[in-house]
């Protein structure tokens, strides 16, 4: 019996290792400006990220145009 009891000691240290560390691992991933309760400070975070994204895929864009009115620009034009 007393093996049980030691083995079931361990497992619950285990247990509350595990759950520490799952907490800390949550709040390390909570980004401070979407949890904030100012909605000013949600407000610009929420515009940053969504600067950022559309920067992210407008410029592929843009260079593509850029590179195919470069090319066509080389083209004869028939007067």
């Amino acid at each position: 019996m007393d093996n049980i009891d030691k083995n079931i000691y361990i497992l619950e240290k285990r247990i509350e290792d595990l759950e520490r560390k799952l907490n800390e691992s949550d709040e390390q991933y909570l980004h401070p400006g979407l949890n904030n309760t100012s909605f000013l400070r949600r407000a610009f975070t929420v515009f940053g990220h969504n600067l950022v994204a559309g920067l992210i895929l407008s410029i592929p864009f843009y260079l593509i145009m850029f590179i195919l009115v470069a090319l066509l620009s080389k083209l004869p034009m028939p007067y």
